[in-house]
């Protein structure tokens, strides 16, 4: 197996639980005292977290050939125990939001806890995947650090929000998959893009004086992959979706899977690139 394949599957994985996490806790914050809407959005939100929080668990997942201390001991020291322990709060308040919503009967007192802890959920998922982006940022190559944390978040929000768009279709009866929800995934598309080529153009620039990068030419066809299946594909679908005659739901499905694979491509060639950059 290639070094670099847990490691890219754990990030995408991860990424996209904590995304998911922490659309669905900002979306409690907003709807938790909404008794009208309580019953409709049950299913949605208990499959959400059951959803996000088994994902979102690929943070705590060992990557082979580290076996440093444990990140209890040890976050202190560096981001990625830190990204850990944030992890597990993170689950840990995902299991609390599960045992009220599927526990607790409707009252005053639950949607204040629901609010609260919807709140701490959106927090602690957005904390979580920032100190991801520090370990890479500390750890990893100097150019373009400040782009990392941008990117590492649009990762996160995009993928997170596809998923909620596509849980929203599936199980809610006001959410057949509009074109709303396409022209957003491809705004975010959109953003993540722009800072993959401006992050990739500071690589380039402190490999060559002049900003061509005279090493990089099996990287080229990774990146324009990357770059299509985050903007162009999203696009497509969302021009096509518009059509009378067509169903929204399969460009739906379509656009998510797109933002999968480009961002499993990147996070592919970052982890298979020399850390030595």
């Amino acid at each position: 197996m290639h070094p670099a394949l847990p490691a890219t599957i754990a990030s995408i994985l991860s990424s996209a639980g904590l995304g998911l996490l922490a659309w669905l806790g900002m979306s409690i914050v907003l709807l938790h005292a909404r008794a009208d809407l309580a019953s409709a959005l049950h299913p949605l939100q208990m499959c959400a977290l059951l959803i996000g929080t088994v994902l979102a668990a690929a943070l705590l997942a060992p990557v082979p050939g580290h076996h440093g201390r444990s990140a209890l001991s040890s976050w202190r020291t560096g981001w990625s125990p830190r990204a850990k322990l944030l992890g597990l709060a993170t689950l840990a308040i995902a299991t609390t939001l599960l045992i009220v919503l599927g526990q607790i009967a409707p009252s005053g007192g639950r949607a204040m806890a629901l609010g609260a802890l919807g709140l701490l959920l959106a927090l602690s998922a957005l904390s979580a995947v920032a100190a991801i982006a520090m370990a890479h940022t500390v750890d990893g190559p100097a150019p373009g650090r400040s782009l990392v944390l941008p990117m590492h978040l649009l990762f996160a929000l995009a993928l997170g929000l596809g998923l909620l768009f596509l849980l929203m279709a599936w199980l809610l009866p006001f959410g057949a998959g509009d074109s709303g929800m396409l022209i957003t995934l491809t705004v975010l598309g959109a953003l993540l893009a722009a800072c993959l080529l401006l992050y990739w153009r500071d690589v380039r620039r402190s490999r060559s004086g002049d900003g061509r990068d005279r090493h990089d030419g099996g990287d080229r066809p990774l990146r324009y992959g990357s770059l299509a299946l985050l903007v162009a594909v999203p696009l497509a679908c969302a021009l096509l979706a518009r059509a009378p005659s067509l169903a929204a739901m399969p460009w739906l499905a379509l656009t998510v899977g797109s933002l999968l694979c480009g961002a499993m491509l990147e996070r592919w060639r970052f982890f298979s690139q020399p850390r030595t950059r």
